[in-house]
């Protein structure tokens, strides 16, 4: 596994490894860095090793490989070699549902915040936002793509608990490692746009978290009837007050379930 400093010049996909030991990679969000995970990171680097990983055209990593689900797995999964527990929010969380249909027995375990399957609402499915919502993020990126940003951070923090400070942590954050890239926010959106990973995890035997905010405007807590129908049997957590960053609105209570999750060694039969 890479630890912070040294980057292979083949990919530059930036990796930062802090704390001892289980070890935990993490994967954030669209539009941002590793950076957002502040304190959350901090609380969990007391439990385990973990790796805190920029997506491609995101804080410190280059656009060398695009963002899109099959070759980001890849590129991670070169650098990843071993199993570990993988944690990963909304864009992040499609990312790892993806990679451990892949390569299962690189995951120990999976913690899901604010993930969905599949996050466009269609015929059948209810448990997302409109279509013609993303395609208007879609739309804006080419006019202005700070200001297309900075509407989806209020979009994520619109109803939710301390909705104010979770709206100024991130606007903070948000540019502390240099814009991202415009090609890579498009890719992103693709995937949140298209990205149907509900066969995936109906064919999934990773243990497996998943985390939801009750007032969350982009992953409806009614997501939470199609986990808890999967075979893998999930543990599904939904936070009262929480929106879509439950790691910064519900901090402490988060960072405990992630980490008596990833701790508790399951029985075996």
């Amino acid at each position: 596994m890479t630890s912070s400093g040294k980057q292979p010049v083949a990919d530059r996909l930036y990796m930062q490894t802090t704390g001892k030991g289980e070890p935990l990679v993490m994967l954030h969000g669209w539009g941002f860095h590793s950076g957002v995970w502040g304190h959350f990171a901090e609380q969990l680097s007391e439990s385990f090793r973990l790796t805190l990983v920029d997506l491609p055209g995101h804080g410190r990593s280059s656009m060398a490989c695009p963002l899109q689900l099959d070759s980001v797995v890849s590129q991670i999964l070169s650098r990843i070699t071993e199993p570990v527990h993988w944690l990963g929010w909304s864009l992040g969380a499609s990312i790892i549902m993806r990679l451990a249909s892949i390569a299962p027995g690189q995951v120990r375990s999976m913690s899901l915040l604010a993930a969905s399957p599949c996050f466009v609402q269609t015929g059948s499915w209810r448990s997302g936002i409109r279509a013609d919502i993303l395609a208007q993020f879609e739309h804006s990126l080419e006019t202005d793509y700070r200001k297309t940003l900075m509407k989806f951070i209020a979009l994520q923090t619109l109803s939710g608990n301390d909705a104010k400070m979770v709206l100024t942590d991130l606007r903070e954050k948000l540019f502390q490692s240099g814009s991202p890239d415009k090609l890579a926010l498009q890719q992103g959106l693709d995937i949140l746009a298209n990205a149907d990973l509900r066969a995936e995890m109906t064919a999934s035997n990773n243990r497996c978290l998943v985390v939801l905010g009750e007032r969350d405007q982009l992953v409806p807590s009614s997501v939470s009837e199609f986990y808890r129908g999967l075979g893998c049997k999930p543990r599904v957590e939904i936070i009262n007050g929480a929106g879509h960053v439950p790691f910064i609105s519900h901090l402490d209570q988060t960072t405990e379930m992630v980490r008596k999750f990833i701790t508790v060694v399951p029985l075996t039969l």
